[in-house]
């Protein structure tokens, strides 16, 4: 499963791609440490697994709920955040609110869909 770093790091850029450019003077640099921070821990999943391809990892066997909490964060941190909610109109605190909100709902998601996954698979090998 992913480790939370990760997790927090996606929600992250999510969260900094819903602020619009006109109210995004500091959220380059937000934008930027997610990037970074999300190399970062792309760079340690990746030495963890001895420098293998990623894809030599298991496959897991995902859930009905799982996939739905997935599909969830990928379409409020991919197309609800950056393409309905940014907009020029919002005043910058509204647009940072909002970008903060869009991060707290794709780590909530992406949180639960591990807790769900992990309670499954520890019911499934006692």
């Amino acid at each position: 499963m992913l480790p939370a770093g990760l997790i927090l790091a996606v929600s992250l850029f999510c969260g900094a791609l819903t602020v619009p450019a006109a109210n995004k003077s500091p959220g380059d640099v937000v934008s930027i440490a997610a990037v970074v921070w999300l190399v970062a821990e792309l760079l340690r999943l990746a030495a963890r697994n001895q420098w293998r391809p990623l894809r030599s990892w298991p496959k897991p066997r995902w859930g009905v709920v799982e996939v739905t909490l997935l599909a969830l964060a990928m379409l409020v941190g991919g197309l609800i955040g950056p393409h309905l909610l940014a907009s020029h109109r919002n005043s910058a605190l509204a647009s940072w609110g909002l970008g903060a909100a869009v991060t707290v709902i794709v780590a909530a998601c992406l949180f639960a869909a591990k807790a769900s996954y992990r309670r499954r698979a520890a019911r499934a090998w006692p």
